[in-house]
């Protein structure tokens, strides 16, 4: 697969507390302020290669901003493409060392790769042999996840991560193992096919190191990307960014089946998709599309794009799932709407600034409600007609939205 500039790409709180807004003063996280220190092949885990005999020794490598005053900064963990048949976290320094120089700590991971396309196994059901691959390979993310954690609670912190932001992310086949790591996240819904294999690797969690340590990442970036079953995103999941090439011939923006050079019979939903499925069950998202049929063939805007995302959720301080109002009685009305519409919220006791977003992220319209006031009047008669995101945020950072429609 292709690679690309710019490829970045909760239930938390078992052993750390809720996350606060990070200091993001002086254009921290918006701007290359450091010098950045790489360390090279951390070990991070080990687990059996795609023969189940072989043990593959698993590293990272680690961006640092130097110099930095702070000692407790988000961590952004990114697996490289290749189809997961090759690619190498090495494939990631460019982008790993931008985004350090911002004030992150990134982490670029390899992961265990399907080494021999002719092993009789996976040509008997090659469909099944690559969904089997990528288990092994969340396995092994949410390891370094915990590694990372570990480092944090048991290591005196050598890396200075807040280990209550740890941000994932990817393109092509490593933002489709970032997509899994995040919102495959119950046995529930573990795909029959898969059931027993995941039983015999470990379960969720997987055996590739590092127990005890919770594996939950608070955000997932996605280029490229796509998952199984979009419906595994739920309200309270991490907010999603996603970018993809409406055309891509490698892995679907829409619904279809990857092709590495020969088509996986595997259906796949893409970037565009999860999107939607986002927007409906109210988490934060952005989404960005670019016409074409190149594989993450995106222009460098979408560097300016990601970070803004990134920082937005992170100096916000509502990546940790206990910030966010996962049961805000939250209405709009009517919708669609035409003239004007309204937002209630029954028996409300917070102030929230209220923002009306197209879909690109831009915001058209901006308002309040106080404490105690159940309702606000947005008259939109200036607004072309369209789909909107409603946006309501606290001043403690609780953030909730839902789509409207303006006629």
């Amino acid at each position: 697969m292709k690679k690309h500039l710019l490829l970045i790409g909760l239930t938390f709180g078992l052993f750390f507390t809720s996350t606060q807004a990070q200091d993001c003063t002086n254009g921290r996280y918006l701007v290359p302020a450091f010098t950045v220190e790489k360390i090279a092949d951390v070990e991070y885990g080990s687990n059996f290669g795609q023969d189940g005999t072989t043990v593959e020794n698993l590293k990272l490598d680690i961006y640092l901003p130097e110099n930095d005053v702070d000692t407790e900064r988000p961590v952004i963990l990114l697996a490289h493409g290749g189809s997961f048949i090759g690619g190498n976290k090495s494939d990631l320094e460019t982008q790993c060392t931008f985004l350090a120089s911002l004030g992150y700590v990134t982490v670029s991971m390899q992961y265990r790769l399907i080494n021999n396309l002719f092993d009789p196994v996976l040509i008997a059901d090659i469909g099944l042999g690559f969904k089997k691959e990528v288990v092994r390979a969340v396995h092994d993310m949410r390891a370094a996840i915990r590694f990372l954690r570990k480092s944090f609670e048991d290591e005196g912190n050598p890396y200075g991560i807040d280990p209550n932001i740890i941000i994932v992310g990817g393109y092509s086949a490593g933002a489709i193992l970032a997509n899994h790591v995040a919102y495959l996240d119950d046995e529930n819904k573990i795909p029959t096919e898969l059931v027993d294999y995941f039983n015999d690797q470990g379960g969720l969690e997987g055996n590739t190191g590092n127990p005890g340590y919770n594996s939950t990442p608070q955000m997932v970036l996605s280029m490229c990307g796509a998952i199984l079953d979009t419906n595994w995103i739920e309200t309270g999941s991490q907010p999603f960014f996603g970018m993809h090439n409406t055309d891509d011939p490698t892995v679907p923006n829409l619904e279809g089946q990857p092709d590495i050079g020969f088509p996986i019979p595997v259906t796949l939903q893409g970037d565009s998709l999860m999107y939607v499925r986002a927007l409906d069950v109210n988490i934060s998202t952005f989404y960005k599309s670019y016409a074409g049929s190149g594989h993450c063939d995106f222009p460098l805007e979408s560097v300016e794009l990601i970070v803004n995302f990134v920082h937005e959720q992170v100096c916000e301080g509502s990546l940790s799932l206990s910030s966010y109002e996962k049961d805000l009685d939250f209405t709009i009305y009517p919708n669609p709407a035409n003239e004007l519409f309204y937002v209630k919220i029954p028996q409300n006791t917070s102030e929230w600034d209220v923002y009306v977003m197209n879909m690109v992220g831009e915001v058209i319209h901006t308002d309040k409600i106080n404490a105690q006031e159940d309702k606000v009047t947005l008259r939109v008669s200036s607004i072309d007609a369209g789909v909107y995101i409603v946006k309501l945020l606290s001043k403690n950072g609780k953030e909730v939205h839902k789509k409207i429609v303006i006629q």
